[in-house]
């Protein structure tokens, strides 16, 4: 396991309860999204490089890109700047985003098929998959030709492998044993 998705889940995990603390999960959520998109600045990211630049000078740039951010979100700010975690913000941003949203019954799915499907059938197989976990899902798809047919859906870690592909390796295995 890297790192830097300890360090996520660390600062994540902490930011996260203080949200659910106060009740603040969404107003944490995009000011996540803020600090994200704030430290993905030229500028900022440029002087965060320079050794020449000092944790209380580069808190003041961040803060002075981004005065809106409320107290809870600048103090979090401190902390990744003073730890030289900055790099770390989009991990953190996704990892709280997963906490939140499996806080709020929302189950992550990817589900890849050779084509594209259209609409129709996108919401189709969201809501079979909803009824299927009895929770809401956010489902992500991806097309990859080289499963010839049939789909896999990613689930955290638990993977079905419908795909033609994986069907025809079984068949082969099998003939050839």
């Amino acid at each position: 396991m890297p790192e830097s998705s300890s360090v996520a889940r660390r600062y994540a995990a902490g930011a996260f309860e203080l949200a659910q603390d106060d009740g603040t999960v969404d107003q944490w959520r995009g000011e996540m999204a803020r600090l994200d998109e704030l430290l993905e600045d030229d500028v900022l990211k440029a002087a965060f490089a320079n050794p020449s630049v000092d944790a209380r000078r580069r808190l003041e740039l961040a803060r002075l890109l981004a005065p809106e951010l409320r107290p809870e979100t600048k103090n979090f700010l401190r902390l990744i700047v003073e730890h030289q975690r900055t790099r770390d913000m989009r991990a953190i941003r996704a990892e709280f985003d997963r906490l939140a949203d499996e806080a709020a019954g929302i189950v992550h799915v990817t589900m890849t098929t050779a084509n594209a499907l259209d609409e129709a059938d996108r919401q189709g197989y969201e809501r079979a998959l909803a009824r299927r976990l009895g929770r809401r899902v956010a489902l992500e798809f991806r097309e990859d030709p080289s499963i010839v047919g049939g789909a896999m859906i990613l689930m955290g870690d638990h993977l079905i492998d419908g795909s033609v592909r994986t069907q025809l390796e079984r068949m082969r295995q099998e003939l050839f044993s």
